[in-house]
Order: C-alpha cells, then structure tokens, then sequence
C-alpha cells in the first residue's frame, strides 16, 4: 500500500510483497488410510510451478490428497448408479484407478451415455483433470452436472478445473455453488477470494478470504491477500490487525514491516511508520529503499540528522552500486535547507565507490552549488556553474543559478544575461521572466518589469506572481503619475 513523497501501495508492489512472502510450510500430516480408488501410480494433481500464484494452495500435500480422493464416492451427496452400473464400476474402472487412471479412460469412453450416471463423466473428468487436459476436463464436469445439478464433487471439480486453467471469472459460479452445498472449506473460499480479487471485486474477496481463514487461520498466503483486498477498500484498521498477527507469529519476514511501514503512510502517521522501519533495520533486514523511506519520514518530522543516517546506511547497504539513487534524498535536503546534512551526503556520494553518469554529476554539481551559494562559498559555485553552462549552453537550471549568483553580487549585465538565455529555454521560462523582473525593479526599471511579469503569468499562473505583478504595475502608474 513516499512524501515527504507518499509512498501508495501499488498493486504491483503488494503483489511482489505476497510473493516474496511465501507460502507456509504444509505440517506434516499422518497419512489416512489409501482409499480403494486411490492411484498409486500418480502423487501429484496437475502441479502447477513453484513460482505460480497457485502454487501454495495446488500443490500442498493434502489438497493433492482431496483431490485424488474424490474418485470415491458421497452416498449422501451422490448421483445414484443402478445395480449394473455398481458392477461395472465396481469390477472394470476401480481396478484400472487402482493401477493407473489414465488405463481407466477408453473403459469410461463407453460409459459415459446420455442415460448413464453422472458418476462415470464425473470419474472421466477427474482423470482427465489429473492429467492436466483441462479442456476434456471441464467438459465431462459440466456433463455430470447437466445430469446431476446438485453434485457436489462435481461442482468443486469444475471450480478447480477453470482456476487451474487462470479462468477465475468462469471458476466464481461453480465455488459460490459448492458453497451453498455444502462444500465450502477453507481452499474452496481461498480460491473463490483469489477469483474475486483477480477480477478487481476486492469487497467480495474480503468477506471470502475471511471465510478462509475460520478453517485455515494460520495461513499465511489468505492473510496477506487479506491485508491486499483491506488495502483497496481502504480499511487500514483491518489491515493493520491482519499484519500485527501475521508480526507475531512471522516477525523475520521483512516485508511484513515495510507494508506495516506503508499503511502507516497512508493512515498519516508517520511516527509509528518510523517504529516499523527501525524495528527492521535493527533485525539487520531493512533494504535500501526501506532506509531511504526512512530518512523521508525523518525529514517530515524534522528529525534532520537521524535522516542523514538513514539515508548513509541505505548507500552503505546498496554497496555503492547506484549512488545516483542518493540524489533525491539530497535534493530534500537541499530544498528544505539543510545544509551540513546536504554536504555529508554529497561526500558520501562521491565517496560510494562508483562513478556517478554524466547527467547525474552535472545534478550532484548544481545541488553543491547551491549549497555552496547559500552557506557563502558562491565564489567556489559559480565556476562550477560557469563549468556547467559551458559544457552544456541549455541547462536552464545552470543558467538560472548563475543568475542568481551574479544579482546578489550586483553583476546586473552578466545577470540579465544569464535570465533572458534561460528565458528562451522551454520549462524555465516562467522562473526567468520572474527573476529578471525582480532584478529590473530593484534599479526601479517597473514598466519593463511588469512585461516580465505579464509574459511570466501567461506561460504559468500562478497567484504569488500575480500579487507581485499587481504590486509592481502599481509602482509603474505611480512613477508616471
């Protein structure tokens, strides 16, 4: 879920933070009993990759076990088959399950008629889905269930089927239908909050992701998908309940701190966003962008020092492989006037071990200037500056501080110079008019300063420089009055 820049919680950012989460480990279980139609030649169910979104649910041992269990048979849930079709199950299919479902296929290819029992397209859809032909699969579900509407298995089948194929529209009927049979467990919801949240429906997918966790409430993957849907909805309350769980029993998962941090941001409360990211960065886990928020956080409760340091431990933790990552932090420094601090993370850019790029030396160089200017070294910053213009003729912000420099030292010409080059220079214009009228009315020059101003405000309004112009147009009357 960076102000100071605000720092939102983008969807793509949480997803990266479920991710690299991962998935509770499965406790081990004491196996059940085999059933009679259980394989002994497959153990898995159409697996899915270890970097799949499903892969936490899918291919846990006991889910792999359902599924292959649900070749048996739910007396009380269960199409009925006639005496004969007992027989035939009984004495062809359940040995061929036994052996190899996949041997099952051409036996059941005969049995499955318009008059037969749902259960042999149930059981070929079933083998059909264990073996990830998911299209075969589907189609003898949805046969089973045009015979037999309420069937239970077959409904939850179908459901797994189309999320195992990443059909999550299609899959929300047929979980929201085992639901209301019955059938809901703490997977059945999962999916059905994951088929919700990947169609943007977060609401719906809060109330099934905590459906979930009443029958799984340890695990971690429907918790954080949990906080994702509290996020959207913007139930930050919810969401912070979620993580203060999720702290105590995962307190080593570093991102769980920095979305604590995050949703701290957005309620407006920096300080205990603060406590977040000092807690992981004392865990020794804090990344570079986790140290760089920090210092931000700092700087909006003027906390100037403690945000140098943040901001030093972030270079020193990225190993001076992207210095030019510290220009930002230096230009708040810069903007909000802290000069000492600015100075210490300028040496230790220079000092990160890599070279900054040629555009990022001229930034470094012009915010050095700056400081330069403002701490009375302006000698020492206008021929970086000069240095600057020279290397590059339209650098507006160069021109701009040169300008600056050469009016606070009465040079008017070299001044008025340096504004009207940046005056012509597309994004700088508005700043130049303004600064070069000032300077005119200083040598009470007011008529042209107020044209300055005029061409200022056309190119951008803004209500300080309007005051300003009404001032200076008044100055004009009075002096030809």
């Amino acid at each position: 879920m960076q102000t100071i820049t605000r720092h939102p919680v983008t969807l793509p950012w949480l997803f990266l933070l479920l991710t690299l989460a991962g998935p509770l480990s499965g406790a081990a279980r004491e196996k059940k009993a085999a059933s009679a139609t259980e394989s002994n030649a497959l153990t898995t169910f159409a697996p899915v990759s270890q970097d799949h979104e499903l892969a936490s649910i899918w291919n846990d041992p006991d889910f792999t076990r359902r599924l292959i269990g649900s070749y048996g048979f739910d007396a009380d849930a269960e199409p009925r088959m006639s005496p004969e079709e007992q027989t035939v199950f009984r004495e062809k299919v359940v040995p061929l399950l036994r052996e190899d479902p996949k041997k099952a296929i051409g036996t059941l290819q005969g049995l499955v008629k318009p008059g037969a029992s749902a259960v042999f397209d149930f059981t070929l859809g079933n083998i059909y889905f264990q073996n990830e032909d998911l299209t075969n699969a589907v189609k003898h579900f949805e046969t089973a269930l045009t015979k037999f509407p309420n069937y239970r298995r077959a409904q939850k089948n179908l459901a797994f089927a189309l999320v195992r194929d990443g059909k999550y529209a299609e899959a929300i009927k047929p979980l929201a239908r085992t639901i209301s049979l019955g059938g809901g467990d703490g997977k059945v919801f999962g999916l059905l909050g994951f088929a919700y949240m990947n169609q943007g429906r977060f609401a719906s997918a809060d109330g099934a992701y905590r459906q979930a966790l009443v029958f799984e409430p340890d695990n971690l993957d429907f918790k954080l998908a949990a906080v994702k849907c509290s996020l959207q909805t913007a139930n930050y309350d919810h969401a912070l309940a979620l993580l203060d769980e999720l702290i105590q029993q995962y307190p080593e998962q570093d991102n769980l701190w920095t979305l604590q941090a995050n949703v701290y941001i957005q309620k407006e409360q920096p300080a205990k966003a603060v406590i977040s990211l000092e807690i992981l960065r004392r865990l020794g886990k804090a990344t570079p962008q986790s140290l760089f928020l920090l210092g931000d956080l700092y700087m909006s409760q003027e906390s100037r020092e403690l945000a140098l340091a943040a901001y030093v431990d972030a270079l020193e933790k990225d190993g001076g492989k992207n210095p030019a990552k510290a220009l930002r932090p230096a230009q708040i420094l810069v903007s909000r006037g802290a000069w000492d601090e600015a100075k210490k993370l300028f040496a230790k850019i220079r000092s990160a071990g890599t070279a900054l790029g040629a555009e990022d030396e001229l930034k470094l160089l012009k915010l050095e200037s700056k400081v330069a200017m403002s701490t009375g070294a302006g000698e020492e910053a206008i021929k970086v500056l000069e240095q600057i213009i020279q290397r590059n003729p339209l650098d507006g912000e160069a021109l701009l501080l040169a300008g600056d420099y050469y009016a606070k030292n009465e040079q008017r010409e070299k001044a008025e110079f340096r504004y009207d080059t940046a005056s012509k220079l597309e994004g700088f214009e508005a700043d130049a008019f303004v600064k070069h009228a000032q300077l005119l009315v200083q040598t009470q020059k007011y008529p042209q300063a107020a044209e300055l101003l005029r061409k200022a405000q056309k190119v951008k309004p803004r209500d300080n420089v309007q005051r300003y112009l009404d001032k200076v147009e008044q100055l004009a009357r009075a002096g030809r009055s």
